[in-house]
Order: C-alpha cells, then structure tokens, then sequence
C-alpha cells in the first residue's frame, strides 16, 4: 500500500511539473542538445522511394551541373553526382579550393517543380574563415525561384549565425 501512495505521489509531482514548465514552442532556435537529437532521429531514418512528384525536376537534377558555395569564390562549381537506384535518388558532391571545402551526400525524399527536400549531411570545413567547421545532418529543402537556374538550400544559417548559400544548379 505504502509503494502505491508513492508511486501516485510520484505521477502526480510528473504531472504538476509538466503543466508548471514553460512553453517552448514559442522558442525561435532549438536548443543544441535537441537539435543533435533530431538529427540524430532523421539520420536513422532512411528513404524507401523518393518520390516523384514532377518529371522534369527529376531530369533536372538528375543531369544537373554542379553544387557551389558561395564562399569557395571559384569561377568553376563542384561536381553533384545523382543516381536512381531502386527508387531512391541520391546525391554526393563536394567542392573545394584554397579557401575550402563543401560536401554533400544522402537521398532526395521527394522532388516537386521547384523544390526538392534533402535528408543526408551537408559539411563545411575552413570556410569562410580557416578552422571553421559546419557539419548538419537531417531533411534540408532546396528550392528554385524566380528565372534562377538552380535549388538553393532553405535552411541557410545554422553555424556560427553565418548564411550559407548552398546552391545545386541545372
């Protein structure tokens, strides 16, 4: 009887805490422990089919010309290689100059007109300043606006408060 009134006081001290915290929701960043673990989630979770929503933007991307960032200030862009392997499109590219280095490898979860989302890892090393290290793994959407004949990466500013414009062209 004793274990049980404990084990009530228990619950109900749980509960009284839970409707006491504050609301996060509202928060405009996540905290970094959090953001880890998401990752973390969203990186176990492979894709089974990409789909596809929009031909054209499959074709698109599939014979696009490259991938660039816009601090490796170098007239000629990164290779993207895509491949279409049992329904699952993917991605692996990387440019690199004396001012540094972008990689980018995972799998398209669908592509639509004029966007694309992403899931897989985006790394930056030395770039724009030598020692800096940005490496974000999750679902990332690329879009394409305007006459712009290229997806540029939506989710620009995550390390070091710095916008990083990562852009796959066609």
């Amino acid at each position: 009887m004793q274990r049980l009134v404990f084990l009530t006081l228990g619950l109900a001290l749980s509960a009284s805490a839970v409707m006491a915290a504050p609301d996060t929701t509202q928060q405009k960043e996540p905290a970094p422990a959090a953001t880890a673990a998401a990752a973390s989630a969203t990186a176990l979770a492979p894709v089974q089919k990409t789909e596809i929503r929009d031909q054209t933007a499959y074709e698109r991307l599939m014979h696009n010309s490259g991938v660039t960032l816009q601090w490796l200030w170098s007239d000629e862009r990164g290779h993207l290689v895509a491949t279409d392997k049992n329904d699952v499109v993917s991605i692996a590219g990387t440019q690199e100059n004396a001012e540094g280095a972008l990689d980018i490898t995972g799998d398209i979860v669908s592509i639509d007109k004029d966007r694309f989302l992403f899931r897989g890892t985006i790394l930056i090393v030395d770039a724009p300043d030598q020692g800096r290290r940005c490496e974000r793994t999750g679902d990332f959407e690329f879009k394409a606006t305007g006459k712009r004949r290229y997806w540029r990466l939506q989710q620009m500013q995550t390390c070091d408060h710095l916008t990083d414009y990562v852009d796959i062209y066609y």
